[in-house]
C-alpha cells in the first residue's frame, strides 16, 4: 500500500478508487489490526476512521498544529513484543526508516524539519504489530510473473498478452503493520495522534521475496498518512484524491534530494534501482540503503 516504485505516488493517490472497485474481490487481503495505543501518552481523545484495507484512530488539536512552524522526528522504534524473532535487526531498521523517510517528506511540505533542539512539534512513532510476508507464497507470484514474461518474450500466444498486465499475488500470508504515533508540543502535551493499521492485498502491493516486504511498503504508507494528517488536518483516508506532484515523484520515487535538508538523515528513496528491484521481486534491502544513503552525494 509508498516510496518504492513508479506505482507508489500514483497508486497511493488512487488507492481508494482501486479498492472500492475491487471490494468484492478483496478476499486476498491481510488483516489490519489496531493495537490499544499503550505507547501513546494518552488515548482518551482518539476517534475511529476506517477504510477498506486500513484502519486508524485519530486525534488532533487543529489550531495548535496549524500554527506550528517547526517539527522534529524521533526515529521510529519497535515495541519489545515485535523486536524478538521474526524480523532481523536490519529489517526492523529498514522498516522504521521507510516510515520516517515518508513522514519527513510529508512534513517538509509545510514545516521546517529540525534535527536537534526544540521544535513546536516532536513526532515519535512505535511499531506495535507486524505480520510477516509469507516468502514461499510471495515467491510463487514472482515466479509466475517471470514465467509469463519469459513466455511472452518467445511469443507463446496468450502469455504474450497476459504478460502485459500485473499478476495478482497469491492471497496467502499477506503482511500487515500497526504503528502508534503522536506529535507532542514543547511541554510534551499530545497535540495529535494516530494508531494506524494497514494490510497488504493481492492487487496493489508488490510481491517480493522477503518477510519484511509488506511491512516495508506499509511503513511508507503510514508515514504518508500521518504526515499528511499533520500537514492538512484532514483524515487521510477521506481526503480528496489528487494527482502526484512533480516533487513527489522526483523525491519519493526517483530518489532525488528532499525538500528539507534535514530529511537526508533518513536517506533517499531507492530510485531506478528500486523500480527494477520491485519488478524482479527483490527484497527491499537490496536496493534501499536506508539512512546510510544520506552520505551519498
Amino acid at each position: 500500500m509508498h516510496p518504492r516504485s513508479f506505482k507508489a505516488p500514483f497508486v497511493r493517490a488512487v488507492r481508494p478508487a482501486i479498492l472500492a472497485a475491487t471490494a468484492l474481490a478483496l478476499t486476498g487481503c491481510g488483516s489490519a489490526i489496531l493495537t490499544d495505543g499503550s505507547t501513546l501518552s494518552t488515548t482518551g481523545s482518539l476517534s475511529v476512521s476506517d477504510e477498506v484495507a486500513s484502519a486508524a484512530r485519530l486525534f488532533m488539536d487543529r489550531p495548535y498544529v496549524a500554527a506550528a512552524r517547526t517539527v522534529r522526528i524521533v526515529p521510529t522504534a519497535f515495541t519489545e513484543a515485535v523486536s524478538g524473532p521474526g524480523l532481523t535487526a536490519a529489517e526492523r531498521k529498514l522498516v522504521a526508516n521507510a516510515a520516517d523517510r515518508a513522514l519527513c517528506y510529508e512534513l517538509s511540505l509545510k514545516y521546517d524539519v529540525v534535527s536537534h533542539g526544540k521544535a513546536d512539534l516532536t513526532v515519535r512513532s512505535t511499531v506495535t504489530r507486524v505480520d510477516l510476508t509469507n516468502v514461499p507464497a510471495s515467491g510463487t507470484t514472482v515466479g509466475l510473473s517471470a514465467a509469463i514474461s519469459i513466455a511472452g518474450q518467445v511469443g507463446l500466444g496468450l502469455a504474450d498478452s497476459i504478460g502485459k498486465v500485473p499478476i495478482p499475488r497469491v492471497p496467502i500470508g499477506l503482511g500487515s503493520l500497526t504503528v502508534e504515533s503522536e506529535a507532542l508540543d514543547g511541554r510534551r502535551r499530545q497535540r495529535a495522534a494516530m494508531v494506524w493499521a494497514g494490510a497488504a492485498n493481492s492487487f496493489t502491493n508488490q510481491a517480493r521475496i522477503s518477510p519484511a516486504s509488506d511491512a516495508y511498503d506499509l511503513a511508507g504508507e503510514f508515514g504518508q498518512d500521518f504526515g499528511s494528517y499533520l500537514v492538512t488536518g484532514l483524515d487521510p483516508f477521506k481526503a480528496p484524491i489528487g494527482i502526484p506532484s512533480y516533487d513527489r515523484v522526483r523525491i519519493t520515487t526517483l530518489g532525488e534530494a528532499p525538500l528539507d535538508p534535514d530529511c537526508e538523515a533518513f536517506g533517499r528513496a531507492p530510485g531506478v534501482d528500486g523500480i527494477i528491484g520491485d519488478s524482479l521481486g527483490l527484497p527491499p534491502d537490496w536496493t534501499d540503503k536506508g539512512p546510510a544513503a544520506a552520505a551519498a552525494p
